[in-house]
């Protein structure tokens, strides 16, 4: 897997092909049909003016259909619908998820008035942010959305927040403690056959990565190993990266468990997430739910007071499409999930600001 910016997301953002020059002129009606039949009677008539600038026309409609990747005829995996605007909620969201995750991911559509992707047999609509099959699309209020985020490409500053953002952020956490958010699984457990616990474990794989053998789901395994590739490089030429490894006590990778303080599957337990555990935290701070019995403004603990993996560490993770909890508001600095659909985004952020 390469790193987002080289993938075909952003160029079919950005590269039209030298064809798109050829236009038709604005509410000229012009069919391939229709063409030859002029091109039948300019040869009867012996008129070369006529054959030369046709086929200048028929080199057009040509490139114009085979050029340009967002055409059905180039992408018949993607419908289009002249009821999809460029601008429609969801359309951003839903294409990186189409290129991230192409072997599991058959088709992205504009239908229904709303984005889908299809998976399998199913199809999943954007629904405000819940990615829901067909019959619940409707009661989307009932779910948390899925988690479509900022992902910084370096280590965002630390944040201060004003009096007012506080108290919102105090009320969300209380309302999160009285009714923990749920979110409706079918899509992950979808994309990675892993509806339950035992389809999920049947997927589950060993991989070697630091030196320490982690649980992992199969899709996700050579990633991995990619990043294991990278490390080894950086573990014998950089020493801070080797002393980093060196401190580490071991690896977690599959759980079956929630996510601590709500009703949805914790990544882990999908096998898609990994935590890497040191010998010792050396008294810094590692997870937010961890600190915030110490201090209500855990968000604003400082990065040398954070338990913190190298950023050459982290670079070598999300080349492979890994995203790092250490860049989160709600910081977990020990973990790193498979989300390349959040490295897409980030990346055409930066592109077109």
């Amino acid at each position: 897997m390469r790193r987002p910016g080289g993938w075909k997301y952003k160029i079919y953002s950005t590269e039209q092909g030298h064809c798109q020059r050829l236009q038709r002129a604005p509410g000229y009606d012009f069919s391939i049909r229709s063409a030859v039949r002029i091109l039948i009677d300019a040869m009867k008539r012996g008129s070369f003016l006529v054959l030369i600038g046709l086929l200048v026309v028929l080199v057009g409609v040509s490139c114009e259909t085979s050029g340009n990747p967002d055409r059905p005829s180039a992408a018949p995996r993607a419908e289009r619908s002249t009821g999809a605007r460029e601008d429609s909620a969801g359309q951003g969201e839903m294409k990186a998820l189409a290129q991230a995750y192409p072997d599991r991911i058959a088709e992205l559509a504009f239908r229904g008035d709303d984005w889908a992707v299809r998976i399998d047999d199913t199809w999943y609509y954007w629904a405000h942010g819940r990615l829901l099959p067909e019959e619940l699309r409707n009661r989307w209020e009932d779910y948390a959305s899925y988690r479509f985020y900022s992902y910084s490409p370096s280590l965002p500053p630390i944040p201060d927040l004003d009096e007012q953002t506080k108290r919102r952020l105090k009320e969300r956490l209380e309302q999160a403690a009285t009714n923990p958010p749920r979110r409706q699984e079918g899509f992950i457990a979808d994309l990675y056959k892993a509806g339950t616990r035992g389809q999920t474990e049947a997927g589950i794989v060993t991989v070697n990565l630091m030196g320490f053998d982690v649980r992992v789901h199969e899709q996700v395994a050579e990633p991995l190993k990619g990043v294991g590739r990278r490390l080894g490089i950086l573990v014998e030429t950089d020493p801070g990266v080797q002393r980093f490894v060196d401190g580490l006590k071991g690896l977690a990778g599959y759980n079956w468990r929630e996510i601590a303080g709500t009703q949805s599957r914790s990544y882990h337990s999908y096998g898609i997430a990994i935590d890497l555990s040191p010998k010792s935290f050396g008294g810094r701070h590692t997870y937010w739910r961890w600190a915030l019995p110490q201090t209500d403004e855990w968000y604003a603990i400082p990065y040398e007071k954070r338990w913190m993996v190298p950023l050459q560490v982290v670079d070598a993770f999300e080349q492979q499409g890994f995203i790092w909890g250490g860049k989160w508001f709600f910081f977990d600095t020990m973990h790193f999930e498979y989300r390349p659909e959040i490295l897409f985004l980030a990346e055409a952020a930066a592109a077109f600001p």
